[in-house]
């Protein structure tokens, strides 16, 4: 899931969901001009979020006066081996066409007119809906009674070409250039937003942003109004946070935010409200960005109390204790995951759920958050060299690890989360059935800015010693194994609150600290110590340097949460390098001396 740009894989995780990727149809036969009766017809259903893609061949009839359709063919990879269609009231104007697709896993609803004139001529023009989110579609007449065969869309892999350019304004004349080639196309949304995202690097002045804001918004134009409203909030995030851009994003989020309406999602009027307060910061508009903020904290607080009633959507039963009296293994559980990746979301909200599950002397929960498959302010150095240290047992994220071993991997989406949640659990418990392998004693406390910690680790068994024979001597000390044993600590907050592009809204027990380093304390003697005096001022501003460093590459969606540092707790584990194992893990929370 990783990419040169962080448009393409925001946007394109959730089609992914029902497609196989950017991919579109070999071009078929077709009959030329509107159908004789109308809407009455064959119709091929072109989706045209991400290139060409035909998903289906449909037949509306009208019978009596009452509109009817079907499916005559449909793409297999995106709704299964059958879809049915569902016509849907259009009031009195014969030449609109509302329907819903109903595939497996996958339901769209599409949305159009006919166009009488422009190069859309005798098409239906319209969007489909996936997920809540509009995408631009047409529906073409057509005599085949197939869908065809498909082939990856040129436009994005040009603009994928495009994306990899490191230089600003090189990248930026390349986008537009695709953008002027494409004219028309409504899947010019995708160079769209990225040239928007990156204009204030490239230089782009606000007059260009502002041509080209209203360039982008009438070519959407003949895909009726929900796909120029669409695009609108598309420009208006892409611009948000750059300060020279300030005076154009507030004009427009004033508009987006009048013509989001009360049939729209509490989720959608708080996104605008919010964006509509950056802005009018940024413009120096000081009663407006209060105005807003006021608004967007009472939206976002409804949002909470929402999200904390449905997450996780299941109810975790307790666990009752380990069959085996004797049994003292801590399972320490290592997610990597992104707040940018929406198949996370079920081995996330899975990792939430055994916190509740178990006592922190069965289990410990580790979240390293990384920029898998787009930016997330919630990495740190650290978070990327653990990553590293586990090499080609990661190959995206989510990855999960139990006692430094990878198992049980794969997410999906919120609907998955219970299955993965008991797909987690099996692993935890067969595991606690073990011995732990070291003993660990932890203290933390916190004066101030400053936490003290202490760590102290036993191995419950000393690497073997042998007795080697070299040139007749008899040499001591030598190891027969490769065991490299080393006591690590890290230091996590237990709850951040931040919405990225897979819209969970709480984080627990994200890393945000190796104190003493990610490598660790030799301790194959069998014993040592760790002693670490942490400077939380001096980390905050280590994780703000590498925020804003990592943000002139690749620009963060969301405004960044504060670096805050509250309830905190320190992890202390003993992992042998050899073969990863953790041998022994121990958790406290850091303990607040003096407030």
């Amino acid at each position: 899931m990783r990419s040169a740009s962080r448009i393409i894989p925001t946007i394109a995780m959730v089609w992914l969901v029902g497609l196989a990727g950017f991919l579109s149809r070999v071009p078929a036969a077709r009959a030329d001009g509107p159908p004789s009766k109308g809407v009455v017809g064959f119709w091929k259903v072109d989706f045209l979020g991400f290139g060409d893609d035909e998903l289906a061949i449909i037949q509306i009839e009208d019978k009596d006066g009452k509109r009817s359709g079907k499916t005559v063919s449909v793409q297999k990879q995106a709704l299964g081996n059958a879809a049915e269609l569902v016509m849907e009231p259009v009031g009195s104007d014969a030449e609109a066409v509302s329907f819903t697709l109903k595939g497996q896993g996958l339901e769209l609803r599409f949305s159009g007119k006919l166009a009488r004139d422009g190069a859309g001529a005798g098409k239906i023009l319209g969007t489909l809906t996936l997920r809540g989110e509009p995408y631009p579609a047409r529906l073409e007449p057509t005599k085949d009674e197939a869908v065809g065969e498909r082939k990856a869309s040129t436009l994005v892999q040009q603009y994928l070409l495009a994306a990899r350019e490191a230089e600003p304004k090189v990248k930026a004349q390349k986008l537009k250039d695709l953008i002027k080639k494409n004219d028309g196309n409504p899947t010019v949304h995708i160079p769209y937003t990225d040239l928007l995202d990156s204009a204030e690097s490239a230089g782009l002045t606000a007059d260009e942003v502002k041509t080209a804001i209203a360039d982008w918004q009438k070519g959407a134009e003949p895909y009726g109004s929900a796909w120029t409203k669409a695009v609108r909030r598309k420009a208006l995030k892409a611009i948000s946070g750059h300060k020279p851009y300030a005076g154009i994003a507030v004009e427009l989020a004033q508009q987006v935010d009048r013509e989001t309406d009360g049939q729209a999602s509490l989720e959608d009027r708080a996104a605008v409200v919010g964006l509509l307060a950056r802005a009018a910061t940024l413009a120096g508009k000081a009663d407006l960005a209060k105005e807003a903020g006021d608004r967007s904290a009472k939206l976002e607080a409804q949002l909470d109390e929402e999200y904390h009633r449905k997450v996780p959507p299941f109810k975790p039963q307790v666990f009752k204790g380990r069959k085996d009296g004797k049994a003292d293994r801590v399972v320490l559980m290592e997610l990597f995951t992104g707040a940018q990746c929406p198949p996370c979301v079920a081995a996330d909200v899975a990792f939430d759920a055994l916190l509740s599950t178990f006592k922190p002397a069965e289990f410990i929960g580790l979240q390293y958050h990384l920029h898998i498959p787009g930016p997330d302010p919630l990495t740190n150095d650290d978070s990327v060299a653990r990553k590293d240290y586990y090499g080609s047992a990661i190959r995206g994220t989510p990855s999960t690890f139990f006692n430094g071993h990878s198992q049980a991997g794969g997410g999906g989406p919120m609907a998955f989360s219970e299955g993965k949640f008991n797909e987690f659990r099996e692993v935890v418990e067969e595991q606690l059935e073990g011995h732990r392998g070291a003993t660990i004693t932890l203290t933390a406390d916190r004066i101030g800015d400053v936490v003290n910690i202490a760590a102290a680790a036993t191995l419950a068994k000393k690497p073997e010693v042998a007795e080697t024979k070299k040139d007749g001597e008899t040499k001591e000390g030598e190891k027969k194994d490769e065991s490299k044993p080393r006591l690590r600590l890290a230091l996590t907050e237990e709850v951040i609150r931040y919405v990225g592009g897979n819209k969970l809204r709480y984080h627990h027990h994200v890393v945000r600290d190796f104190p003493g380093g990610v490598e660790g304390k030799d301790i194959a003697s069998g014993s040592g110590e760790v002693k670490v005096k942490l400077n939380l001022a001096d980390l905050r501003r280590e994780i703000e340097e590498y925020l804003s460093k990592s943000a002139k590459t690749r620009p963060f969606p969301n405004p960044l949460p504060a670096v805050e540092f509250k309830d905190l707790s320190v992890v202390a584990f003993v992992q042998d390098d050899s073969d990863r194992k953790i041998l022994g893990a121990a958790s406290v929370p850091v303990k607040v001396v003096n407030p």
